[in-house]
């Protein structure tokens, strides 16, 4: 069959690579023919818009420092290696196919509109796709969009219908499955993310780096004073380099810049692993990590909802001045490879029986 995607492959983000590689794989192993399906430009709400003053803000905050050529440079070599190699890896920008037989909108957080995304708000996320018999979610995130968002944008019945024109409905949260439920008056079934579902071990590249700690995080993201030193001490007193992958800080001892599958090998032989994120939790606790979360408002639901199914909330930075405590934790990981091989069979179970 021919399969559209529709996901979040074109976000320069190697969690956004990782999922949209991890999805198209699994279908094509599958025997199904897969192209990815460019997001259609929708509505801006004007208090979503990307104004000047916001832009600059943001310009400001991330680059108004005294190393900003370091900064700028960091992020050109970023920027250049997702446009030119990995979308190209990805094959964003192959359409081939006119019409689909089966169109999947997942993962990532594909239904969170309240948020200044360049496509804005558009139903073709929420199911309403012209070229297809038959559309489906998998494991799609509303992000920290809730129900109070969707009815102050005054979009409710629009996407109940939406989602309701669906052949089947997977989501990857708590957050979302309450929302999908009260707007189709259905529950969807909890899958996890891609890069959980599939096989990356035949992908990961090796890494010759010992005595190491990941920082995988965004611009700007931990800035906070305390939980900068706590990371620093920790690393001085284990003896452990500081590395941060795709963005610079000062405050790291290196900063790199790798292909999506050298990342997976970074996390995989890392000592430790400090991360604000959802796919650097996902790669943790998939590589069995010690690793402490920093959880921010922005990835509040989507974060405690994947850390409580795996039994992982103890990793969760309450305090700059529990990280040591977090990071030296010995998880059951026996559960949680248990309990991940479980939702991987459910996951393939779903997507194998919906794209018949």
């Amino acid at each position: 069959m021919k399969v559209g995607i529709l996901s979040m492959q074109k976000v320069m983000n190697y969690g956004s690579f990782l999922q949209s590689f991890a999805l198209k794989k699994t279908i094509e192993e599958f025997g199904h023919q897969c192209e990815f399906i460019d997001i259609e430009q929708g509505r801006i709400f004007p208090e979503l818009k990307r104004t000047l003053l916001f832009l600059t803000r943001k310009v400001l905050e991330r680059y108004c420092k005294w190393d900003v050529l370091r900064r700028i440079r960091y992020t050109y070599i970023f920027q250049q290696r997702f446009l030119h190699e990995f979308f190209e890896m990805l094959g964003t920008n192959i359409h081939t196919i006119n019409f689909f037989d089966v169109v999947v909108i997942g993962s990532d957080e594909v239904f969170n509109f309240a948020q200044r995304v360049p496509w804005g708000y558009t139903l073709q996320l929420f199911g309403k796709v012209s070229n297809a018999n038959k559309v489906i979610s998998y494991a799609g995130s509303f992000g920290h969009t809730t129900i109070w968002d969707i009815e102050h944008y005054g979009v409710k019945e629009e996407i109940s219908g939406a989602l309701n024109s669906m052949r089947a409905i997977s989501v990857r949260d708590a957050n979302s499955c309450e929302i999908v439920e009260k707007l189709t008056r259905n529950e969807p079934q909890i899958h996890v993310d891609p890069v959980l579902m599939f096989d990356y071990l035949p992908y990961v590249k090796p890494i010759d780096k010992k005595d190491y700690i990941i920082i995988y995080t965004y611009p700007n993201r931990i800035r906070n004073k305390k939980e900068i030193d706590a990371i620093k001490r920790f690393a001085h007193k284990y003896n452990k380099k500081l590395i941060s992958i795709g963005f610079y800080f000062s405050w790291c001892d290196e900063t790199i810049i790798p292909e999506p599958f050298e990342v997976l090998g970074y996390i995989k032989e890392a000592d430790y692993v400090v991360t604000d994120t959802f796919h650097g939790s996902v790669m943790s606790l998939k590589f069995n990590k010690q690793f402490a979360v920093l959880v921010r408002s922005t990835n509040k639901q989507k974060m405690i909802s994947l850390l409580s199914q795996f039994h992982l909330t103890d990793r969760i930075v309450d305090c700059s001045d529990s990280l040591e405590n977090k990071l030296l934790l010995h998880s059951d990981y026996e559960f949680v490879n248990s309990e991940l091989q479980k939702e991987r069979l459910r996951s393939l179970d779903f997507l194998r029986l919906n794209l018949q």
